[in-house]
């Protein structure tokens, strides 16, 4: 394998109590030119790796003293930036996932053969000089931004801002249109939480999840015995959320027959429990949003024109992620920052191979596909940075570029 330059060889540590297994292996590991050095236990190898910093360390899991796997945990910070390779005699479950788990490059079944642990160690060699060229990147995402979950600085998220902050503190029902995966719903969370009803309940409703049979119930409650189940008095998200916001999403999944029902709601501010007699007063603002188109629903009659006319007072239209790819490196950033706060992620950063990919992507998803892919990942990642190999197949996938192939670029 082909390698840069370097004015001193790659450093290699080998951890392990077998005196003659050490002697083979560092002729081995000599020979290919590199810089090897020996640790009989896990307490004198990390005294090393914390002198050397190696760029390799292949580590036996069952010594004398410490194990393999504590010694990983401390090798993280003796030497974060060492490429573990775990060396085990006896391959159980626990050790594979404790391996992994730890933060391990990968391991290896004892007895192995040299040729497979020489090519293990250019493999762990050459992601430890791909995560050196990818730099120390500082996240450029604003903590403010974290908690309010929008992120972008392209025109169109600029325009969804402005229109937010324009919203916000009327009392206008608002529809917000986009593709599934937009986050329509974090759009309506913030017109709630800037709003005059930012104190009161914010209540949000998934129209498509909930059976149409169920649907009226669920939204406007019941009254005991209204139906075979009702044992008891339920209130409804309408009741539940006065003097708050309710969200509406997927309206258009909503059936004609409840959709006569909201209209009331909105007009009147009034609901009628299921099986009930009398009607209750209710103060609730309503946003809603959906990815279907609603005006060609209403000319074929499969959606109220009254009540669009009454959701459509202010539009919000989200634009889909390749509409503005580039809020990428700030959403991956975002992402990366919670999931890190969450300790679910060591990743914090992307090397150039794996941002251009992600740019070069059509995002048929749109941001929670991006979500569901910086997740995976930052979990197959072996340090602070994602590499290329750690995104998904069809991201690396050749590209089509003025009618010729590109390449996919080298992990």
């Amino acid at each position: 394998m082909e390698t840069s330059p370097k004015t001193s060889p790659d450093k290699i540590l080998l951890v392990d109590d077998d005196k003659d297994l050490r002697y083979s292996l560092r002729r081995a590991l000599a020979g290919k030119g590199w810089d090897v050095h020996e640790a009989e236990s896990g307490e004198k190898g990390v005294e090393v790796a914390k002198r050397e910093q190696p760029q390799v360390v292949l580590l036996d899991n069952r010594m004398g003293g410490m194990t393999g796997i504590e010694t990983l945990q401390l090798l993280r910070g003796a030497a974060p930036r060492a490429m573990v390779v775990l060396m085990t005699a006896f391959g159980t479950t626990q050790t594979a996932i404790e391996a992994m788990k730890f933060g391990a490059f990968d391991y290896v079944m004892k007895p192995f053969d040299q040729a497979k642990v020489l090519g293990l160690v250019e493999k762990a060699l050459q992601a430890g000089h791909d995560l050196a060229r990818a730099g120390t990147k500082a996240p450029r995402v604003d903590p403010a931004d974290l908690k309010e979950g929008i992120v972008g600085n392209s025109e169109p998220m600029q325009a969804v801002l402005k229109a937010i902050g324009q919203v916000a503190a009327s009392e206008a029902t608002v529809l917000v249109t986009g593709e599934s995966g937009t986050g329509k719903e974090l759009v309506a969370r913030s017109i709630h939480r800037h709003s005059l009803r930012a104190k009161g309940p914010f209540v949000a409703v998934n129209c498509a999840a909930i059976p149409e049979n169920l649907i009226e119930s669920e939204l406007f409650g019941h009254e005991k015995g209204a139906f075979t189940g009702a044992t008891a008095q339920k209130p409804g998200k309408f009741e539940l959320c006065d003097g708050g916001t309710i969200f509406l999403d997927e309206i258009g999944d909503m059936s004609l027959p409840t959709q006569t029902k909201v209209l009331r709601a909105i007009q009147e501010g009034e609901i009628q429990r299921v099986g009930g007699t009398g009607t209750l007063k209710v103060s609730v603002r309503l946003l809603a949003a959906t990815n279907k188109d609603l005006e060609a629903m209403v000319a074929e009659r499969k959606f109220r024109e009254d009540l669009f006319y009454r959701l459509n007072v202010f539009r919000i239209r989200l634009p889909a992620l390749r509409e503005r790819r580039e809020d990428i490196p700030l959403l991956v950033d975002y992402m990366l920052q919670r999931l890190g706060a969450g300790r679910k992620l060591r990743a914090r950063r992307l090397s150039p191979e794996a941002h251009e990919r992600l740019l070069a992507h059509d995002w048929p998803g749109n941001v929670r596909e991006l979500e569901n892919v910086i997740h995976r990942a930052g979990v197959l990642a072996k340090g602070e940075t994602i590499l290329a190999k750690d995104l998904p197949a069809d991201l690396l996938a050749p590209r089509r570029k003025a009618g010729r192939e590109e390449p996919a670029a080298a992990a």
